[in-house]
């Protein structure tokens, strides 16, 4: 499933945070068997897919970098830029597994406290980006 976007999850939280009564009424009818208030259940989780679309972002920006310096690179002993580049893309990339744990650490907690269940052959955390995906559109 594809995450939303870094604007749109970016102004989902600013709503979550500013308690925003649209969003607390389609989050209210979304999930009625929550046990706690659907803005606290939701805000981590869209911190998380954040922090996470974020992380993917910059793989992709690094490793674009990479290709560019490379592709013109003498054969031989790489250039000082291309070793910090690959040590920036492992960095970014460490990242980037650690925001996925995060956010399915944050999915399995959303889940338990909204009181949602995922499909039976669906994974919970492509549940949660599709739900969270249809809050940001609201």
């Amino acid at each position: 499933m594809q995450a939303a976007s870094l604007p749109a999850l970016a102004d989902l939280i600013a709503r979550l945070e500013r308690a925003d009564p649209a969003l607390d009424a389609a989050l209210a009818t979304a999930a009625p068997l929550a046990t706690v208030p659907m803005r606290e259940a939701v805000l981590p989780l869209a911190r998380a897919q954040l922090a996470l679309v974020q992380a993917n972002a910059d793989i992709t920006l690094v490793a674009d970098e990479l290709r560019r310096y490379q592709k013109y690179a003498l054969p031989g002993k790489p250039s000082l830029q291309i070793v910090q580049l690959r040590k920036q893309q492992g960095a970014v990339k460490q990242t980037a597994l650690i925001a996925r744990q995060n956010f399915a650490q944050a999915t399995h907690v959303f889940l338990r406290e909204s009181g949602l269940t995922a499909p039976a052959r669906r994974l919970p955390t492509d549940f949660a980006t599709g739900w969270l995906v249809k809050i940001a559109a609201v």
